[in-house]
């Protein structure tokens, strides 16, 4: 490891400006505005870099496009020659070595020491997914005394622990920082890897005493700007708030947030996981058998029992989940603090402003589209009509719009399925929402401002279509699609809505989709029966939020770009 020594900020710089690192930056699940800079034309500068514990590279890269774009990220990297060098007992797992692996970037680099020039094979891993970097962050005192040096500033927000439990936990983490060799840590990957910024939760085992473990969840901020979240956290804790977690401090970077330490709230799984769960063991039940006749399945009644029989727990948790966001939105208010209270807006004034802005997103993707392959499946005409009926649609719904005013306040912006977590207790359910930064797609600027609590409810109605069409999807290439025949299920898939023409299995697929659609609406009716929301409103940020869909997987998977197509096609039908 003795060459790390002749390692310095400008060959770092000059490494991360290089075709193969900037490719794997922005293949990363949390680096934004991909489709603005998926050429690759951008250059990364290094606005903070420091080793500590020999072998992590704290930084803070900006990424700037000439003169039009600038965005920065937190980016620790640890070096490794070999990955058993950096890793404890407990994370040497085969999947874990796996999970590293593809999270590291490798790259040979020639270096002249004692002028003779030596190649080595630099492998750079996301810090945040090894003990290592936490245990040093967090528990290395030579480290944290240096944090001043280092522009480093650990912040306790102690009003969010007044209450026993969280000050045995805070004092728990204290004495793990003083007296480490008295703890085992455990590291776990929190949100399947599907999150804007790195979840992890850590658990510490006092090996000393016979006490119970302690569980926390770290967060890395990778967006270094401002954040929203531990301030909208105090909102809650000051409204008595129990649906969210608390925040115990912070490790600010130059004066942001770069590291958050959380309550982990012991869980059962995330909602997302029942509706998924409930509605697939149903479809591969029913339709178990692709060549039978499911003309009975026509019959309102037939179809609503076995929605009963089979998504109970679906059923039961869209009936409470709805006064759960509902009092979570009354929590956000704070009367006293003018980022938090409700306001009313002229609704012409705010819906022509969301059009113009939704219009120029499908313009971005008409453009981004005609770069493509003539021969791509995006050039196709009627995929090209579905964002120009779009179009119409949106103009549709502003000038269809009859309130006066809207109701806009402080909002999650970002309620999807997987960000709500439950634990069900005596046959009731308690949720936890997660993740208060504000829409990822969103500029800070965009996340300060207060919108409709449509735009969370659109939010938490998507996951419900996204699951449907994946199901369907999955569906095919499990039960349709011929294992002999070189058949792509997407497109069957696109054929079943924007083909006449008769397919292998059209009828079982037709009576399959007007199930699904019914399990949807079922779902959807449960869950709006006692918000009586403005469904414009919550079409208006649905057609948002697929639109970044669109992009998202136009770029880095196209062959789930049929998902949100669908979702767009649907609105376009039913208005």
């Amino acid at each position: 490891m003795s060459f790390l020594k002749y390692i310095d900020k400008n060959i770092i710089e000059n490494l991360m400006n290089s075709h193969e690192f900037k490719a794997w930056l922005i293949s990363r699940r949390w680096f934004g505005d991909k489709f603005l800079l998926s050429n690759l034309d951008f250059y990364i500068s290094l606005e903070y870099f420091e080793i500590i514990a020999e072998r992590i590279f704290l930084t803070i890269i900006k990424i700037s496009r000439k003169e039009d774009y600038e965005q920065s990220y937190f980016l620790p990297l640890l070096y490794y020659k070999n990955l058993n060098q950096i890793l404890e007992k407990s994370e040497k797992e085969k999947d874990n070595f796996i999970k590293l692996t593809e999270n590291t970037f490798s790259k040979k680099i020639a270096l002249t020491l004692e002028r003779e020039q030596k190649v080595f094979t630099f492998n750079l891993l996301e810090a945040e997914f090894t003990l290592f970097f936490w245990k040093n962050m967090l528990f290395e005192q030579e480290i944290t005394e240096s944090f001043p040096k280092l522009s480093l500033k650990l912040t306790l927000y102690e009003e969010q622990f007044q209450d026993e439990e969280n000050m045995r936990k805070v004092q728990n983490l204290i004495e793990a920082s003083i007296y480490s060799e008295r703890y085992e840590a455990e590291l776990e990957q929190l949100g399947k890897g599907n999150t804007t910024n790195l979840l992890f939760k850590l658990t510490l085992n006092n090996k000393v005493e016979d006490t119970e473990s302690m569980s926390y969840v770290m967060k890395s901020y990778k967006e270094y700007s401002e954040s929203i979240e531990p301030q909208t956290l105090f909102v809650l804790v000051k409204n008595n708030y129990p649906g969210a977690p608390k925040i115990y401090g912070t490790i600010k970077l130059q004066g942001k947030d770069a590291i958050g330490v959380y309550q982990y709230i012991q869980n059962q799984g995330n909602v997302g996981d029942i509706h998924w769960s409930e509605l697939n063991e149903m479809v591969y039940e029913v339709f178990s058998d692709p060549n039978s006749d499911f003309s009975k399945l026509n019959e309102k009644m037939e179809v609503s029992q076995l929605i009963k029989d089979y998504c109970s727990e679906t059923l039961q948790m869209s009936s409470e989940i709805a006064k759960s966001i509902k009092n979570l939105h009354e929590a956000l208010i704070l009367p006293e603090d003018s980022n938090y209270i409700s306001e009313v807006v002229e609704s012409d004034f705010y819906l022509s402003n969301y059009t113009q802005k939704l219009n120029l997103m499908i313009s971005d993707l008409q453009y981004l589209m005609k770069q493509e392959s003539e021969n791509m499946f995006y050039n196709l005409p009627k995929i090209s009509s579905v964002l120009i009926d779009t179009k119409d649609v949106l103009e549709k719904f502003r000038t269809d719009f009859q309130k006066e005013n809207i109701d806009v306040q402080p909002v999650h912006q970002d309620l999807h399925m997987e960000q709500i977590l439950y634990e069900k207790e005596d046959g009731t359910y308690n949720f936890y929402f997660m993740d208060f930064e504000g829409d990822p797609q969103l500029s800070l600027e965009e996340k300060k401002q207060k919108y409709p609590t449509e735009k969370d409810l659109a939010s938490y109605l998507r996951s419900l279509s996204y699951i449907k069409f994946n199901t369907l999807l999955q569906y095919i290439e499990k039960k349709i699609v011929d294992k002999e025949k070189y058949v792509v299920s997407e497109e069957i898939l696109y054929s079943l809505f924007f083909r006449k023409g008769t397919r292998e299995k059209r009828k079982t697929l037709d009576a399959l989709l007007r199930f699904l659609n019914k399990w949807e609406s079922k779902i959807m009716n449960k869950f709006l029966k006692d918000l009586n929301p403005s469904i414009t409103l919550i079409n208006y940020y649905t057609i948002e939020r697929i639109l970044h869909e669109v992009q998202y997987e136009m770029l880095f998977r196209p062959n789930k770009f049929i998902i949100p197509l669908l979702g767009l096609q649907e609105i376009i039908e039913n208005n």
